[in-house]
């Protein structure tokens, strides 16, 4: 892997720990340097959706406890 892309994953710990959840992107990254705009792209989308996914739980929570309160 090229020294410029160690570098950015050493000031993003965050990226760094999504590269180790998902390995396979090592392959990716160590043949060719250009596949670290498309890591990049697919963390983004990742962590959009994982950000997604909170908000829709947490609605969800409160609409349950909007339910319960109406019952009670």
């Amino acid at each position: 892997m090229e020294t410029k892309i160690l570098l950015e994953l050493d000031k993003d710990p965050k990226l760094h720990e999504y590269l180790i959840n998902h390995s396979a992107w090592y392959v990716y990254l160590n043949r060719d340097s250009s596949n670290f705009t498309n890591f990049k792209k697919e963390y983004k989308e990742f962590k959009r959706n994982t950000t997604i996914n909170k908000v829709d739980k947490t609605v969800e929570n409160i609409e349950l406890l909007t339910n319960v309160m109406k019952i009670v």
